[in-house]
């Protein structure tokens, strides 16, 4: 009985041997080709040869496709003026644009502080007209005028009462050509503008008050209103004559 456990032990040390040796032999032959296989590889000019090909070339930085503002100015100079482009007429015409459009800028600032008072403040009610206004824009009539102090005077609004004298002596004087109204002019510049010395100087006295009750907030009661008053009503009289 051992002596058959003994073959037995024997036959399967040789079954896996022979194994063993068959899968060595595989990979011998594997890392030894016959001599039938040839190792190819590239020409000596292949990468040479694609490093001048410009398709394949990736490290040139591609040009920005121009931008509308270069668009314009090249517009200009070939449709409008037939100029041919180049880098000195691009940069002339870029100055001539931003000069023109500055201008342009200023143009509309302009008309803004100008017409101020006709669209840019006016009050959006329906019921809202342009002779309701208690300064004057160079629109209103004296009747708006004279509407306008009468409701102040009722309501014993005495403030407004004196701004809407003030803006009516600006509606006659600027009707009657003595000053020149204008949205820009302040009260110092109509002053200086009425040629009549007398006539000057009693305005000066009445801007004076006028900017002392609306912009000093002097308290004015009815007394004071009165004699107020009276300084605006003897200088109407000297100019209407």
């Amino acid at each position: 009985m051992k002596r058959l456990i003994k073959y037995i032990i024997l036959f399967v040390f040789v079954c896996v041997g022979n194994v063993t040796w068959a899968e060595e032999g595989e990979r011998e032959s594997s890392l030894f080709p016959d001599s039938s296989y040839v190792l190819r590889g590239p020409k000596a000019d292949f990468l040479e040869k694609y490093r001048k090909d410009a398709a394949f070339d990736y490290t040139t930085n591609i040009e920005d496709s121009p931008s509308i503002w270069d668009w314009i100015k090249r517009w200009i100079l070939e449709r409008l003026f037939r100029i041919k482009v180049s880098e000195g007429s691009m940069q002339t015409m870029d100055i001539i644009l931003k000069i023109v459009l500055g201008l342009f800028a200023l143009g509309i600032v302009y008309l803004l502080v100008r017409n101020r008072d006709k669209f840019l403040f006016r009050r959006r009610e329906t019921d809202f007209f342009p002779e309701d206004s208690v300064e004057y824009t160079g629109e209103q009539e004296a009747d708006s005028f004279v509407r306008l102090l009468a409701k102040a005077e009722q309501e014993n609004d005495y403030v407004l009462a004196i701004r809407v004298s003030y803006s009516a002596l600006l509606q006659m004087l600027d009707k009657k050509e003595v000053i020149r109204w204008d949205v820009s002019k302040t009260n110092q510049h109509y002053i200086y503008e009425i040629k009549n010395e007398m006539w000057s100087r009693h305005f000066e006295e009445i801007s004076r008050i006028f900017d002392c009750v609306c912009y000093g907030e002097f308290p004015v009661d009815e007394t004071a209103y009165r004699n107020i008053k009276r300084y605006f009503t003897e200088f109407r009289k000297e100019v209407e004559g």
